[in-house]
């Protein structure tokens, strides 16, 4: 069995499938994101009904962990196993059946090898960006254990995707790359750094006066979203652009 988390929330046994109780499928997710650690029943509670739960909300929060529990029939191989706690539940479960932690692993790795073997280090970021199924637990309800987790699962992402496009300018692939690179700042309008390895990499492409419009594009969508102007490593790319000299232009 493994357990993801990357997309719509699914148990693949092997076959993926999903849980259509929505109540039941947020209390698995909150679970599973704090695997092997003890949620506490006030915090299930807040997680599924916000502020005002209802009056009878600790008995069914007892029904829907009977739910749970006929969902990862034990014993299994891979089963998850919900225990009762004095405070509250836990979900444990073998960790590298999670895709979360699977990301987790891939994106530091990918990380370390950047600088040193940049060629090597974009196996485990593609690996990465290719556990994302969709937005994160798509559908479920944004409490604040599911809403961090998503928060969190998507700037990894993000962060993934700005060490992919800096290993390609490392290893020369820029040319290759420059259609993922256009979709991921359509993706990520604000997010500077992929707009740098875009111009970078149009420059060295030959393709200047495109790099000089991403620029201008950035400091659109910036002052129009956000009243600023780009900021100084952007301005200092475009000056390097405008030099029309390519190797004055930064790796990322």
């Amino acid at each position: 069995m493994r357990y993801q988390l990357l997309g719509a929330l699914r148990i693949a046994d092997p076959a993926p499938r999903t849980i259509t109780a929505p109540k039941v499928e947020t209390l698995f997710a909150t679970l599973l994101i704090r695997a092997n650690h003890t949620v506490t029943t006030d915090e299930l509670i807040a997680e599924l009904w916000g502020e005002n739960p209802p009056r009878h909300a600790r008995t069914a929060l007892h029904v829907y962990v009977s739910q749970i529990r006929k969902q990862i029939p034990s014993p299994r191989p891979g089963a998850a196993v919900l225990h009762t706690k004095p405070q509250g539940y836990q979900m444990e479960v073998d960790e590298n059946l999670v895709d979360a932690v699977e990301l987790q692993r891939m994106h530091a790795l990918g990380r370390s090898l950047l600088v040193t073997d940049p060629e090597a280090a974009l196996v485990p970021l593609r690996r990465a960006v290719g556990l994302f199924r969709g937005p994160v637990l798509a559908g479920i309800r944004n409490g604040l254990v599911v809403g961090n987790f998503a928060e969190w699962a998507e700037e990894v992402r993000v962060d993934c995707l700005h060490a992919i496009g800096r290993a390609a300018l490392a290893t020369n692939r820029h040319r290759e790359l420059i259609g993922e690179l256009v979709q991921w700042v359509e993706e990520h309008p604000l997010h500077e750094p992929l707009r740098e390895v875009l111009m970078v990499a149009l420059t060295r492409a030959g393709r200047r006066a495109e790099a000089l419009a991403a620029y201008q594009s950035t400091r659109r969508v910036l002052h129009e979203e956000l009243g600023l102007e780009p900021g100084e490593a952007m301005r200092r790319l475009q000056l390097a652009i405008l030099s029309a000299d390519v190797g004055l232009v930064p790796a990322a």
